[in-house]
């Protein structure tokens, strides 16, 4: 495989995991912290379901990538560059296949203890591979892009979930609204602040962030979530107070602050996926 298509289908493999990998940490955490309520989440157990073993292929087949990445386009199946790989990607892989199975188990059974577990062996799968895993004392970082992944994955749904749908009554969305707003409100400004230390260590400091590719990538990523977070909170302070009292008005709006927020967070999935395979920490 060419160099220049390589990096494009590690570019876009890395991006069908991101995406995969948050929607389903999302989805189970809706489904777990009663978000969407049991008799709703119904709807949302087929997409979860998809989307988990998506996160179980692509976490999969990264190995033939670092393997023609270490040899050439012959290596893909190589056994002993796949031995090799498995010891940095062994511990992530099981963790994602291991975490996208509970979740499933979750779904299907709709067991909060199982679709909550599911969610947090994801994100620790983030932890156990990437840009961390390179730094001489990684210390508690591993920890934290786990924390960070998770919250991403609540917060990333939320479109989704909160969708002023036909079929979800006035009550149901007041009810949903105030019920994501009570975690949101300490959730993603620890999300933020998580992201900025992660940004400040891996882009080594201020000459990192704003003198490299990789740190510009991670500020794109900051004014991208600090947008999101904006949009959010005009649906907490004023679009849900719209919603109680002019549901018409108050609906319309809601969908257009979320559909912002879509386009929001599929640009810093984006930026993220870029980070991590057009450049990287130190890069």
């Amino acid at each position: 495989m060419a160099g220049d298509g390589l990096t494009v289908a590690l570019f876009a493999h890395r991006t069908g995991l991101n995406l995969a990998a948050l929607l389903t940490i999302g989805l189970a955490l809706h489904g777990a912290l009663g978000i969407v309520e049991r008799s709703a989440f119904q709807r949302f157990r087929g997409l979860l379901v998809l989307t988990a073993l998506g996160v179980a292929m692509l976490a999969a087949t990264r190995l033939p990538f670092l393997n023609i990445q270490m040899g050439d386009a012959s290596s893909a199946f190589d056994p002993d560059l796949t031995s090799l790989g498995w010891l940095a990607l062994g511990p992530s892989t099981l963790a994602f296949a291991g975490g996208a199975i509970i979740a499933v188990l979750g779904a299907g059974t709709a067991r909060r203890s199982l679709l909550a577990l599911g969610a947090m062996v994801i994100s620790a799968g983030f932890g156990l591979t990437g840009h961390t895993q390179g730094l001489e004392d990684p210390g508690l970082m591993p920890l934290a892009v786990s924390l960070h992944t998770l919250i991403g994955g609540f917060w990333i749904v939320a479109p989704m979930t909160l969708r002023p749908s036909q079929g979800l009554g006035d009550a149901e969305l007041l009810a949903r609204l105030q019920r994501f707003s009570t975690l949101a409100v300490l959730a993603i400004p620890a999300l933020v602040v998580l992201g900025l230390w992660l940004a400040w260590i891996l882009a080594q400091g201020w000459v990192g962030l704003f003198g490299s590719a990789y740190g510009q990538l991670l500020l794109v990523k900051l004014a991208a979530a600090l947008a999101a977070m904006a949009m959010g909170a005009i649906n907490q302070k004023i679009l849900t107070a719209r919603v109680r009292t002019d549901p018409g008005r108050g609906r319309r709006w809601l969908g257009r602050t979320l559909a912002i927020e879509t386009a929001l967070f599929v640009m810093v999935v984006l930026v993220v996926s870029a980070a991590t395979t057009l450049t990287g920490a130190g890069g």
